[in-house]
Formats: C-alpha cells, structure tokens, sequence
C-alpha cells in the first residue's frame, strides 16, 4: 500500500490525510459486536443532557458503548470506550467499570490488534481510552479536531469537555503519525463507509456498514437510545440541532431497516450482557 502523504495541520505537526487508499474489488459483510464498559443508574445522574422528556425514562440506567467490527480486513473499533486516568474524577470511580481490552478479549480479540479505530466525536466517553490501543491509527473528522484545538476553547464551558491529560495525549498521537484526518464522507473501503453528520459536535460522525442482515448505522451520539431514532426525537446534547435531526434522517435512510440503526447508550441493546453481537 502506498504510505499516506502526511500534511501539515496548523500547530499540531504531521498527520496523514489520506484514508481511502484502500480498496478491494468487492463489498463484503461485517459482522458487529457492542462493548459495554460501563453504566451509569440513571440518565439525570449521568451527566448527559437528558435526550428525553419522561421523568420516566430519564430514570433508565445508561450504557457506555463501543464497537468491534469484524469485517475484511480484520478487526476494527468505534471509539475507545473510556479511560479513568483521563476523565473527570466523577467517571474513575464506580459505573461498573470494566477495561475495553477485556472486552475485546471476550469477542477473541486482542487491543494490540487493533490498526484502525474510527472516533464518532471527542467526549469522554468516546474518546479517552486511546492507550488502550497501541498500534492503531485514529480515524477524525478534521472538523472535529480543528473544533476542539481552535479558538473557541477559550469559552470555559467548551474548554472544560476535554480533560486536561487528553490534550497532550492527542498531541503525542499526532506526532506519532497515528491520526487519520478525513473532511466529508469518506469510502474506508467498499461495504465500509464514515458519514459526516455534524449536530452533535461539529465533526461527529456516523458508520455505515454491509451486513448479512442489509445496511447498518452506528450512530454515534446522534442517537443515544432507541427511542431517539424511533420517535426521531433529537439528544439533549447538540452543538446544531438542525444538523442533528438531519443526521437521525440520513441514519434511517442509510439503514436497510430501522432495527438495523443502533444507538450509543441503550442499554436495552446489551441485553443484560457487556459484549452482544447486535448484528
């Protein structure tokens, strides 16, 4: 494969820019497994905006999710799960934490495995446990980087959703040569494709995927439960609302099938279990 050219991304060094190089002749199927690293009890206790209205469902525990892909060519991951020495003290403690590298264990995968790891968005709970895969590559929005490294983290309310170590842990990332910046759309490769959404931060982004059962979405935090992209109630949580309810219809026109669009913090999708192949 021919290497990536690298270019240069104001203030951060090099990184390479160039992901669909990769091609095979033909789309394949993927299968997917969803990873729960931990729970909170409730979603008014989470610290998420509550994404629903029912003092009922805002009692509903919430689930802390990433993905493994088992596709062509090999494993992959969506997101990093979290990690306690980069979050905020609240999240080190308790939400029944268990270490995504066990996770994978379960499914006969191993974290050193791991080459690629597509990022959604860079909250917490998405993206802090980036050491946990030591060979991979980090596939970005440029969007999202540029967003939260850019002049807008002068606002404190901003500033304060990265964590203090996480900013130099993306820094040695990005010197290492080990983010992929992608801007739009982008075919990984054929039956694989990331999805610019935007909406819930300015760079997130959905995955789009062939499977046995016909087109699939991992939504990311365009939708945190079922019932977000059932009723197409938007999340609480939304740095454009108009591109978030864009982004739940793009997710439910790309799916074969509604059932087949899979939110990011359900924890009726685990049922009961912290590793559930969904599809």
């Amino acid at each position: 494969m021919t290497p990536s050219p690298l270019t240069r991304f104001p203030g951060w060094g090099y990184v390479g820019a160039a992901l669909g190089e990769r091609k095979l002749t033909m789309a394949a199927n993927h299968s997917v497994h969803a990873m729960m690293v931990g729970m909170s009890e409730s979603w008014w206790r989470s610290g998420i905006m509550p994404c629903l209205r029912s003092d009922v469902d805002r009692d509903k525990p919430v689930g802390y999710i990433f993905w493994l892909i088992d596709g062509p060519q090999g494993p992959i991951v969506v997101d990093t799960g979290y990690h306690p020495d980069y979050v905020a003290p609240e999240w080190a403690q308790g939400k029944q934490f268990i270490e995504p590298p066990k996770l994978l264990a379960q499914a006969g995968v191993k974290a050193d495995q791991i080459k690629t790891v597509i990022v959604t968005h860079f909250h917490q709970d998405h993206f802090t446990g980036f050491d946990y895969f030591p060979n991979a590559k980090f596939v970005i929005q440029k969007a999202e980087l540029e967003f939260w490294t850019g002049p807008k983290m002068r606002h404190k309310i901003l500033d304060s959703q990265i964590r203090p170590k996480v900013r130099p842990g993306l820094e040695k990332l990005l010197s290492e040569g080990r983010v992929e910046l992608i801007d739009g759309d982008r075919e990984l490769y054929p039956g694989l494709d990331l999805l610019k959404v935007g909406g819930h931060t300015p760079g997130s982004q959905m995955i789009a995927l062939d499977t046995a059962a016909g087109k699939a979405v991992l939504c990311g935090d365009i939708a945190y439960t079922f019932k977000n992209i059932r009723d197409h109630h938007p999340v609480g949580w939304y740095y454009d609302l108009g591109d978030t309810v864009a982004a739940l219809d793009r997710a439910l026109a790309t799916a074969s099938r509604p059932d087949l669009a899979f939110p990011n913090h359900d924890v009726e999708l685990m049922q009961g279990k912290r590793v559930m192949r969904v599809v």
